[in-house]
């Protein structure tokens, strides 16, 4: 995407989030939306099909933000460290009062709900298999749907491999783990570590962003720090004398 391609759909999406502040998606048109950007229709038409669609793409281009974000965070997340992450969220949003408006609005509910499920769902993926006691298998492993961890090819071959989770036996007696189990625990897990995140954005957003970035990364850090590798193990130990 060149310069002026990234520029264009930059004010259109500013001019779309001022919008959004007043009124809801299904009200915005694209002539209010290209008068507020000053750019016209054929421009607006050669990047969209119409309003819907460039909603899309913007909740499109957030979500791959916070899925990479994210992503370059999981082995300090593995290692029970959650600043580096928790800092990059609020810095991401820092000043960006219209993006941040628009997680309170009606229309951004549903993206709200979405950013902290892309959130999650790395987390489960990437994070889980290396907190959940000491599971075997090669870092950055998921945990699939039927609690089978899978890694990519390793081989070159093109294939990937799945294996059955082993466990470290001085965290949790190995005949008592159920792998779909550990996986509805990472769901529930992460889900709650990543709402915390984005509700205190929120919060923080609500009352004017009077307290520092370093200050809300600390107390967000606090807040969640009891949702850490010790609290899961207990918890899938909780799981798992529900089974018995």
């Amino acid at each position: 995407m060149d310069r002026r391609t990234r520029r264009t759909r930059l004010l259109l999406q500013e001019a779309l989030l001022r919008l959004l502040a007043d009124k809801p998606l299904n009200r915005i048109t694209v002539t209010e939306l290209t008068e507020l950007a000053d750019v016209n229709r054929v421009t607006f038409y050669a990047h969209y099909h119409d309003v819907y669609d460039m909603f899309d793409q913007l909740r499109t281009d957030l979500i791959d933000m916070y899925t990479d974000m994210t992503y370059r965070h999981t082995q300090e997340m593995c290692n029970g460290d959650y600043r580096p992450f928790i800092r990059e969220v609020y810095m991401s949003l820092d000043g960006r009062e219209q993006l941040l408006s628009l997680l309170s609005t009606p229309s951004g509910g549903n993206l709200y709900a979405d950013i902290i499920d892309a959130i999650s769902k790395v987390c489960t993926e990437t994070v889980a298999p290396q907190i959940i006691l000491g599971i075997g298998g090669p870092a950055g492993a998921s945990i699939g749907t039927d609690g089978v961890a899978v890694t990519g090819d390793a081989s070159g071959t093109g294939e990937t491999t799945s294996y059955r989770m082993t466990v470290d036996p001085t965290m949790v007696d190995p005949t008592m783990v159920d792998p779909t189990m550990a996986k509805t625990l990472s769901d529930y897990q992460f889900g709650y570590i990543a709402g915390g995140v984005v509700n205190m954005l929120k919060d923080w957003f609500r009352r004017g962003r009077r307290e520092s970035i370093d200050l809300m990364v600390n107390m967000t850090s606090n807040l969640i720090s009891h949702s850490g590798r010790e609290v899961y193990r207990e918890n899938l130990k909780l799981l798992n004398e529900r089974r018995k």
